[in-house]
């Protein structure tokens, strides 16, 4: 039986051999030849298995939260056209949605502010204009009159120019119709 060396595993010593024959190791003759460890790579772990999926029971609905709605600023639904000529034939008229401005015609019908018996009335258009309320404010839009519609904001001296685009109003403004002059008020 040969002597396997403990320092480099050589097995091929002779018996009674002192040193080893590959690495030069000091033998030793009583130790029994031990054989290698044999070398068990660890097992390879089978794959988990997955869930099945299985069918819901129930139906859930959801409801989806409201969305918030706009703050829109709450705006009065009526205002007044308070005439600022001395003795006008009508002192005042009252607003309520979309109000239209001009002169009665037989031809284009009624409108809801009629100026025919104010003085100057020669200078208003059948339908001059038209105030209406819109996301919160009151606005005057000149509907394409010969003579035009022009404002003078409260706290200033003077009329603007001559509008061209819808205008929003404020309580206190001042509005020409042509050459009839009227403020704007909202209780």
């Amino acid at each position: 039986m040969a002597i396997v060396c403990t320092v480099c595993g050589y097995d091929q010593n002779p018996q009674g051999a002192e040193y080893c024959d590959a690495c030069g190791a000091e033998l030793t003759p009583s130790t029994p030849p031990t054989p290698p460890t044999p070398v068990i790579p660890d097992p390879i772990p089978e794959p988990t298995p997955r869930p099945i999926p299985q069918p819901i029971a129930e139906t859930i609905t959801l409801t989806p939260e409201p969305l918030p709605q706009p703050i829109t600023p709450t705006i009065t639904t009526t205002a007044r056209l308070i005439a600022k000529h001395p003795n006008a034939p009508v002192a005042e008229f009252f607003i309520d949605g979309f109000t239209l401005i001009g002169i009665f015609d037989s031809d284009t019908g009624p409108v809801d502010v009629d100026l025919e018996k104010f003085p100057d009335n020669e200078t208003v258009s059948r339908n001059h204009a038209e105030i209406y309320p819109d996301g919160g404010t009151w606005k005057i839009k000149d509907l394409g009159s010969l003579n035009g519609v022009f404002i003078k904001p409260i706290g200033q001296n003077r009329f603007n120019a001559r509008i061209t685009a819808p205008t929003p109003l404020s309580s206190g403004d001042e509005i020409a119709i042509a050459k009839i002059r009227f403020l704007f008020q909202t209780p």
